[in-house]
């Protein structure tokens, strides 16, 4: 394996976790290979534990599965066909509880978010677009009013966007699940459960069509990202955006 050294003594956990869950999407750490931590330290030039907390991460979130004591790397085609039809069910069930249970303040928040959406998809970057995405689907999650439900819903976002997938997610996809949305805030102001599950459950199914593909052309080399200086430089826009979008757009509760 090659992997940048890490120079950044105090990032350390987050460089080595991008880096692999980065060979890992393009496919240079194929299915299969062992990940040996006294090994994976060597290459990156670091002590084991940093090593062992990356591995564990990405073992949390199926990038890696054991086998027997062994950690490998897991097949990512097969995890996110399985990963979005959970997601379906998951945020499904919770667009239909938020349909029957959130307040009429809630689904204005949700509906500013959704508007806001639609103006991004022309005039802001990738980074804003994903941010706004984000909150749309955490601010439904809150509204089913299920603690148990939005912290579930909130582990699979990790396997949402990466940095490696954020240029692939171009302006049509944006504005196809815009749309998506539209459907899913007008089942929400219908108070249809059916309707905001059936809407929602579509959608995740796109998003999931939309992500395999970005994975598919990162493997193939296909118009491949420009890579950051930051390993999380991408990633971390989002961050910075969805939390000044929330704040901007729905201060008293996103």
């Amino acid at each position: 394996m090659s992997f940048d050294k890490i120079k950044a003594r105090n990032t350390i956990v987050p460089q080595v976790y991008e880096q692999l869950k980065r060979a890992i999407l393009r496919g240079t750490l194929p299915p299969g290979t062992r990940l040996v931590e006294s090994r994976v330290a060597e290459d990156f030039g670091v002590s084991r534990t940093p090593v062992r907390d990356a591995i564990s991460r990405l073992l949390a979130q199926g990038f890696i599965k054991e086998d027997g004591t062994a950690k490998v790397v897991a097949d990512m085609a097969t995890e996110l066909h399985e990963i979005f039809g959970i997601r379906q069910v998951l945020e499904g069930y919770a667009a239909r509880l938020a349909a029957e249970h959130a307040s009429d303040v809630e689904i204005d928040e949700i509906d500013a978010v959704c508007h806001a959406s639609i103006a991004a998809v022309e005039s802001t970057s990738v980074a804003e677009r994903a941010a706004l995405n984000n909150i749309f689907h955490g601010a439904i999650a809150r509204a089913s009013h299920s603690h148990r439900l939005i912290k579930i819903i909130g582990d699979f976002y990790e396997y949402a966007i990466t940095e490696e997938m954020l240029p692939f997610y171009g302006r049509p996809d944006s504005r196809a699940h815009v749309e998506q949305h539209l459907a899913i805030l007008d089942a929400l102001r219908a108070r249809d459960g059916d309707a905001a599950q059936a809407a929602m459950t579509t959608h995740i199914q796109a998003v999931g069509v939309t992500i395999e593909e970005a994975v598919r052309r990162i493997r193939n080399n296909e118009d491949p990202a420009p890579q950051p200086s930051n390993p999380s430089e991408h990633l971390t826009a989002v961050r910075q955006a969805q939390e000044e979008l929330a704040a901007r757009l729905t201060p008293s509760s996103l």
